[in-house]
């Protein structure tokens, strides 16, 4: 590895590893932190402006919109169906793991990564993925859990319609007030920042149950994801910021929200907790690799 790939894999990784770190401290030493207010502000407040800055602003092939989200969606697909799959080799409830499984964190770590790694428009890209994962898990995901439909839920979400507005305006080249953007990037800057934190804060105040089973699990999140990302990038012939934001998305971890619908339905959610733990965990050891792969 050459110095200035090594340099720039280090400038990538070092903000993710000193925000999540700094939540973990925070936690680990008693702080308060009231992580559901945090998320809420986060989920409802501070990623959506972040999502109508970022698309709003990306300079973008506008094309690429439409084949990320078909990617993500055929990337979601085949992680349900290989998930499903080795579950029931292994003998293990396809209800309650397949969704965790199956929509990795493309929020708290994918969104970061996708940012450091590639700017803004990587930033604009990794959105998209997130969105159509989002969606997707607070659909089918949560309905698999749950034994039924919550759509509800899904049309009272922000993210729904700043991502309608950020992808609206990109196609049609708004170009909103000065004061308008800029508003909105100030209450997006805190999204990423406190989506670390709060990572850290989670890893350290969820516990570690059954080692062996969660670290099976956090391996086929993450090969699974690796594995479907650069085969579905070749297929889709996605190359660029947007070959390299796919492959870090498809290969992130699980997510911490996988945890909190395990506790809501009461689908093992001390399993739920190891695996978001474990996998996040194997995932910053590897992150050097990843990096390397799609930005060498």
């Amino acid at each position: 590895m050459s110095f200035a790939l090594f340099a720039e894999i280090f400038s990538v990784i070092a903000p993710l590893v000193v925000l999540a770190g700094a939540g973990w401290l925070w936690a680990a030493r008693g702080k308060p932190f009231q992580i559901d207010q945090i998320s809420l502000l986060v989920t409802n407040f501070g990623t959506p402006c972040l999502v109508i800055h970022a698309l709003l602003a990306a300079e973008v092939d506008r094309s690429m919109i439409g084949t990320m989200a078909l990617a993500t969606l055929s990337a979601m697909v085949a992680f349900m169906a290989i998930n499903a799959a080795v579950l029931r080799l292994m003998k293990l409830s396809v209800r309650d793991y397949v969704a965790g499984l199956t929509f990795p964190n493309a929020g708290n770590a994918g969104l970061s990564l996708s940012l450091f790694a590639y700017g803004q428009p990587g930033l604009a890209l990794g959105i998209i993925f997130f969105a159509v994962s989002s969606l997707g898990n607070f659909t089918i995901g949560q309905s698999i859990l749950a034994g039924r439909g919550n759509l509800a839920a899904v049309l009272r979400s922000p993210m729904i319609y700043a991502v309608l507005i950020g992808v609206a305006g990109n196609l049609l080249q708004l170009q909103p007030p000065v004061w308008v953007m800029r508003s909105l990037q100030t209450a997006g800057g805190i999204a990423i920042p406190l989506m670390l934190f709060t990572l850290g804060v989670s890893l350290a105040t969820l516990k570690v149950n059954g080692l062996t089973r969660g670290l099976l699990l956090s391996a086929l999140r993450l090969l699974a994801g690796l594995g479907a990302g650069f085969g579905l990038s070749w297929l889709l012939g996605l190359e660029g910021v947007a070959r390299g934001v796919f492959i870090i998305q498809c290969a992130m971890p699980v997510a911490v929200v996988n945890y909190i619908f395990a506790v809501r339905y009461s689908r093992d959610p001390q399993t739920m907790a190891s695996l978001v733990v474990i996998s996040t965990l194997l995932s910053f050891a590897t992150l050097p690799a990843l990096l390397a792969l799609v930005l060498g």
